[in-house]
């Protein structure tokens, strides 16, 4: 028993032997297999000649941003180089993007501070800066920037900037203050280095009292410093409903006082001497009128008038006895 387990190891080592140094060997060399070049350093074209003549295939992978290298130049490979890989195997590469570049940011209309502060986020630096006479920004205000925004530069880049000097003399711009209250325009006016000129009330019953109807210049318009701008402002709404109760009032009272002073009684004489007898022209009756008519002086006709009663010399005048 103890011989045929002898005879049998024995065996298996042999065997073994044999497949690993005598069949494997001979297996893998007439296989299709090919030794992996190496290509650092290469660019991305170059490389991709090599591959291909060994046949193999490349591929790009992930790009790896390095000073000291130039862009495209392969830095790492995987599988690496000299490893034995079966013909056909895809080979992965990382290419240099070069230094890293940064996106050049939106600056004009910011302000030099922060126009500053936002290049210096982004790994940038503020270049040269030259200023111009401009109405329409602000003084330190950027107007432009040479490198226009979302270009792609080195970082540490400098950018150079057109600052706003501010707004020379005929270069200022009117403000827009209509449909605001008068206290809030004089401000306006006066931030944007003008003067508040003629104030000018008109009624409107349909704006709220102090707010601007209108402004002369108008807005936008160019002007100089200390140009004054005119204001037509509203003015609290007018009651005409009492004036116009009074004025009813009055031309009531003239029409009352009219038909008063025709109402009064007419002063006729006193036939017999005595005083005067007051008579209301609305007791007249027609008859009485008649009469009135014929008994006036001058008339020529005489027939029906009535003969006057002699005066009573007692009662005339409130006459005195005479002297003894």
């Amino acid at each position: 028993m103890l011989k045929k387990l002898l005879i049998f190891f024995v065996s298996f080592l042999f065997l073994f032997f044999l497949f690993n140094n005598v069949i494997m060997p001979l297996y893998v060399k007439h296989s299709d297999t090919v030794k992996v070049p190496k290509v650092l350093g290469m660019n991305y074209i170059e490389a991709k000649k090599v591959f291909e003549n060994a046949g193999l295939e490349i591929k790009q992978g992930d790009v790896k941003y390095d000073e000291t290298a130039q862009i495209g130049v392969i830095l790492d490979q995987n599988p690496p180089a000299d490893e034995i890989v079966k013909n056909g195997r895809r080979i992965y590469v990382s290419i240099s993007g070069g230094e890293q570049l940064t996106e050049v940011p939106i600056l004009k209309g910011r302000s030099l501070r922060d126009a500053k502060f936002s290049l210096e986020q982004r790994g940038l630096k503020l270049g040269e800066t030259v200023r111009k006479s401009s109405g329409e920004l602000p003084e330190d205000f950027v107007l432009s920037q040479i490198i226009q925004p979302g270009s792609k530069i080195k970082r540490n880049s400098s950018i150079d900037l057109i600052l706003s000097d501010g707004p020379s003399a005929g270069d200022l711009k009117v403000p827009e203050v209509t449909g605001k209250n008068l206290e809030e325009a004089k401000k306006i006016i006066t931030e944007n280095k003008l003067k508040v000129g003629k104030i000018t009330y008109q009624t409107n019953n349909d704006l709220p009292p102090g707010q601007i109807i209108d402004q002369y210049p108008k807005f936008s318009k160019s002007a100089n410093e200390n140009t004054s701008v005119d204001l037509f402002v509203a003015r609290k709404k007018v009651v005409v409903t009492q004036e116009n109760e009074e004025e009813t009032g009055a031309d009531e009272k003239e029409n009352t006082d009219k038909e008063n002073d025709k109402a009064k009684p007419t002063e006729t004489p006193n036939t017999n001497g005595k005083e005067k007898v007051k008579e209301n022209p609305a007791d007249i009756t027609p008859e009485k009128k008649v009469e009135k008519k014929q008994t006036e002086p001058g008339t020529k006709k005489e027939e029906n008038i009535k003969p006057k009663a002699e005066p009573n010399p007692t009662k005339d005048n409130n006459s005195q006895s005479p002297p003894k």
